[in-house]
């Protein structure tokens, strides 16, 4: 299988990384100049506690994509999903899949402006990965990650990807109700990360104030509100167990929000605590939790760019 992965950060570069050492054909395709020079130049390093690995794997620009593509896998962050599909929309066949693992809600809604739904697959991973330096990557913990076509269709394609991800050490699953996943992540970094954004912490911090472990599923039982006002039943339960385990397990992992943050670059916030408000507004249900996170990380955000200009 050929295989893009579009969005090669800390988690894109990781699934890549993998996916080469159990002989899939892989290119990481990135914006970012000094990680593609790092990864062409001298490999790209897969960090955990288990060791240390170094695998040899082409980095291109997205517009540099090269064809054919059997899946691409979207990993960028939400606010850029349109103009990185637009940057490969040249090699899109009626043969590509596009896989989004990215966080957030209404990513497949962007991905359908540039192929058909029924080529659309969407999911989530709960793995930490943070990025050390160009071209070296982290794991800090475990964590599965499930997908499924964003229509109810028995694809070949389901098989191949399982297939291929079987001969990695990495946990993937076809999940029935991905969109309860979906939201369930939702759920659970509406709060997560943005604590640890507006504390510059990490869960292990939130999981030592009880106030703010307080906050945090307050945070996400509110958001279970707001999917059960669209058709979506999350499991609290489930959620505050991973609440929990990335308190006591994922310790000194840092987020993405707070790493966007610190590096003055944009975050997800408008895909996590911004999108849980406006599918409140769309079935008038009250989300204040998430509009005040929203309304705190977005002006954490600009200060944060102001800083870094």
């Amino acid at each position: 299988m050929r295989v893009a992965i579009l969005g090669a950060g800390a988690m894109g570069s990781w699934f890549g990384g993998k996916l080469v050492l159990a002989g899939a054909d892989v290119q990481l395709l990135t914006t970012n100049d000094a990680f593609r020079k790092a990864v062409n130049s001298q490999g790209l390093t897969l960090q955990s506690d288990a060791g240390s690995s170094t695998v040899t794997v082409p980095a291109y620009k997205p517009a540099d994509i090269q064809a054919p593509v059997d899946l691409v896998i979207l990993l960028t962050k939400s606010f850029q999903s349109r103009d990185a599909m637009a940057a490969i929309s040249h090699v899109l066949t009626d043969k590509t899949f596009v896989l989004s693992l990215q966080n957030g809600l209404g990513n497949a809604d962007i991905v359908s402006e540039f192929l058909p739904v029924e080529r659309i697959m969407v999911g989530v991973t709960m793995m930490p990965v943070d990025k050390i330096a160009p071209g070296v990557v982290r794991k800090t913990g475990d964590g599965p990650t499930f997908f499924n076509s964003v229509t109810d269709v028995d694809l070949a394609v389901h098989h191949q990807i399982l297939e291929t991800f079987s001969k990695t050490d990495l946990r993937v699953e076809l999940d029935d109700n991905i969109h309860k996943k979906i939201w369930e992540k939702v759920a659970f970094n509406a709060g997560m990360n943005a604590l640890c954004a507006l504390a510059h912490g990490t869960p292990g911090n939130i999981g030592a104030n009880t106030e703010a472990m307080e906050l945090v599923k307050a945070v996400a039982s509110e958001v279970s509100v707001v999917a059960a006002s669209n058709a979506v039943n999350v499991s609290l339960e489930s959620v505050f167990a991973t609440i929990e385990f990335a308190c006591s397990q994922h310790r000194d992992h840092k987020p993405s929000m707070l790493q966007d943050l610190l590096s003055g670059r944009r975050t997800e916030v408008d895909a996590l605590n911004g999108a849980v408000v406006k599918y409140a507004y769309k079935t008038n249900t009250a989300a204040p939790l998430n509009k005040t996170l929203a309304t705190l990380v977005s002006l954490a955000e600009s200060s944060h760019l102001e800083l870094s200009d």
